[in-house]
């Protein structure tokens, strides 16, 4: 676990974030600097929301519905 900001945030989610924050900024800082206030606000936001969001979005646009 990591603190942010007095939050405790998986240092798992924070490395599933910094990669995708990227598609924002070629810096890692900035990027970095992203995912954690992503994760301040929502402590599962890439593993449980935009994650899987995204998976479910792809299979829309290839004409599934679920």
């Amino acid at each position: 676990m990591i603190n942010i900001k007095g939050k405790k945030v998986s240092g798992k989610e924070l490395k599933l974030g910094i990669p995708i924050e990227f598609e924002h900024t070629n810096s890692r800082k900035v990027a970095t600097r992203i995912a954690k206030q992503h994760l301040v606000e929502f402590p599962h936001y890439y593993s449980k929301g935009l994650i899987p969001m995204e998976k479910k979005l792809k299979k829309i646009q290839k004409g599934g519905n679920k």
